[in-house]
């Protein structure tokens, strides 16, 4: 069988909830609707590593604010973990395969894309990873969309990606 050569690179959580702090899951594994859609599209998926379970106590922590992950160490652990992100982008594009897109989530406040949660209220904003991948991308140059998944609305979510898919 014939390679698609069509990537998309997604938030952890979305394939993995068991990773989100305690209380935040919004399904018991992966978001299906998204697996649907990129199994029926031919896309591949890449998992971004998570840097809350990385550097935020695991899978035993507490929702976060923003501004507990402002830290420096924190930064440049997300800093990093771009770096890392964009280097295996350069792999596949070698390769001349096409990255679709990357998937944050929104309300999270480290993948979000326009929005993050600061404790019971949300407000515009990215989350510091989701800033850090812009910013790496900036560098080289990158144009490559990022959107945010709302796990409130996948299916408002799934209905944007299935756009982005038609003008691959």
């Amino acid at each position: 069988m014939k390679r698609g050569k069509k990537i998309v690179f997604i938030s952890h959580c979305l394939l993995n909830q068991n990773t989100l702090p305690t209380g935040r899951a919004s399904f018991a594994g992966s978001v299906k609707e998204l697996l649907e859609l990129f199994a029926e599209s031919g896309v591949g998926i890449v998992q971004l590593e998570c840097p809350q379970m990385e550097f935020n106590n695991g899978l035993d922590r507490r929702p976060a604010l923003k501004g507990g992950n402002e830290n420096d160490s924190f930064r440049k652990n997300c800093k990093k973990m771009s770096s890392q992100v964009l280097d295996k982008i350069e792999t596949y594009m070698k390769r001349d395969y096409k990255i679709l897109g990357i998937l944050g989530v929104e309300f999270s406040t480290t993948c979000g894309v326009h929005q993050v949660r600061n404790g019971r209220r949300s407000s515009p904003g990215k989350g510091v990873f989701m800033e850090e991948l812009e910013l790496e991308m900036q560098k080289k140059n990158f144009q490559i969309p990022i959107m945010g998944v709302n796990l409130n609305n996948v299916y408002s979510s799934v209905d944007k990606i299935q756009s982005l898919l038609k003008f691959t």
